[in-house]
């Protein structure tokens, strides 16, 4: 089963056949089309979990086309962009655009932009069981083996995007878009060390292997 289905809007065939061969290659069901008019008719045949949309598309460009969709479709669509533009931005979030990507497209910012809109966009449980924890959103509350554990906010919005996912690798790019809303540069530690004290913290109330580190990879939360 896919992860979610996507539909690629986009009039550069080169550009739409790469683009859904990555989507594909990493789990999603992509289809791809030319014009601003059969995304309109392919998202009310089908309505897809997220839009990809190029701002600039003949005939109906992009801006108009999501304006178009916002008649019946709320999901997220995810704007490309060839340059940057403060007000044409402006423009397109007014018209119902939830995020931007400037071309040239780096595939794996992509697959964090579109989890991070799926995630925005899916009902979250309120509350987590698992690997010997309760963690409960709502009230920010963790406890181990019912023994309370004391987390910083930020710290327990690291565990959160963990276990949320536990069994999967969550890589740096995915948790500094979600946790700090900007790309990781290859360079800055703070999740790291993030990281590093929320261990320690775990391992003061069970002797379990909680959070594996993956070199070059990312993060697993170890669930069982």
């Amino acid at each position: 089963m896919p992860i979610a289905r996507v539909l690629v809007v986009e009039d550069e065939p080169h550009i739409a056949k790469l683009l859904c061969q990555f989507l594909n290659g990493e789990g999603y069901e992509a289809t791809a089309v030319a014009s601003g008019e059969l995304a309109l008719a392919h998202a009310r045949a089908s309505a897809p979990d997220v839009i990809i949309l190029d701002l600039m598309l003949p005939g109906m460009d992009g801006i108009d086309t999501c304006l178009a969709l916002r008649q019946f479709y709320v999901k997220p669509v995810l704007m490309l962009t060839a340059h940057e533009g403060e007000m044409q931005e402006v423009i397109a979030l007014n018209a119902g655009v939830d995020d931007f990507m400037q071309k040239p497209i780096r595939p794996h910012i992509l697959k964090a932009r579109l989890q991070a809109l799926l995630r925005r966009h899916t009902p979250a449980p309120s509350t987590l069981t698992v690997g010997g924890l309760r963690i409960e959103r709502d009230c920010r509350r963790v406890s181990c083996d019912g023994q309370p554990v004391a987390l910083s906010d930020a710290e327990f919005e690291l565990l959160w995007a963990l276990a949320s996912r536990a069994g999967e690798v969550v890589s740096r790019d995915d948790l500094f878009q979600r946790l700090r809303s900007k790309d990781y540069d290859g360079l800055d530690r703070s999740i790291d060390m993030r990281v590093s004290k929320l261990r320690k913290k775990l391992a003061a109330h069970t002797d379990r292997e909680l959070i594996r580190t993956l070199r070059q990879l990312g993060y697993v939360f170890i669930a069982g």
